[in-house]
């Protein structure tokens, strides 16, 4: 049940499944996390930034034009201000979900590429644990490849959960999860090996 990275060390099943469980808490917790601090806390606080600056550009623009159409008349600048304030509020409102639109947009790359960051090294920390595993079952070749295989395509899922649950694409996905347990089966119920004994031997 070591936390080791050191592949030499063979791990038994109840070891990886504690690691595995683990792992993919921490970085379903580190996907969520920057998911949403990507998609919705920068894109809402450069909305509200963009909707203030056109706000205040269109009160501007507002009170030069009613100065100009007083010509030299008495000009209430507290009712002109009002009303600008008002007719630019209105405004603002209709290029509310553009504006919020367009920071989305802007920001879904770098919300993308955290979550393929924690992917990677999701996948790679259980694939040491993975090999651990496999070297204590004393599996060889191609049972590499799609125990491996199985460790990318849960890393992926479990990553890319967080933008899957938001875009209602977890069932279209599911499967992807459910494959990658499946390829992931061999290692897990191949018998152990020299791990428990060399485990004992260290305690």
């Amino acid at each position: 049940m070591s936390f080791s990275l050191d592949l030499t060390k063979p791990l038994g099943r109840l070891g990886l499944a504690i690691n595995a469980v683990i792992l993919a808490a921490i970085f379903y917790g580190l996907s969520a996390a920057s998911y949403n601090y990507m998609s919705h806390t920068l894109p809402e606080s450069e909305a509200h930034q963009k909707e203030a600056e056109v706000k205040a550009g269109l009160i501007e623009k507002a009170l030069a034009k009613a100065k100009t159409a007083a010509k030299g008349k008495a000009f209430d600048a507290k009712l002109a201000i009002e009303q600008a304030e008002k007719a630019a509020e209105e405004e603002v409102k209709k290029q509310g979900d553009e504006i919020h639109h367009h920071a989305v947009s802007g920001w879904a790359p770098f919300a993308v590429f955290l979550l393929i960051l924690s992917a990677l090294f999701f996948a790679g920390f259980l694939g040491v644990y993975v090999q651990r595993r496999a070297n204590d079952a004393h599996l060889l070749g191609l049972w590499l490849f799609s125990n491996h295989l199985g460790c990318v395509l849960l890393a992926a899922y479990v990553a890319f959960y967080p933008f899957l649950a938001a875009h209602d694409f977890r069932r279209a996905w599911a499967p992807v999860f459910y494959a990658g347990l499946v390829l992931l089966l061999p290692v897990m119920l191949s018998g152990e090996g020299r791990g428990e004994e060399e485990d004992d031997h260290a305690h």
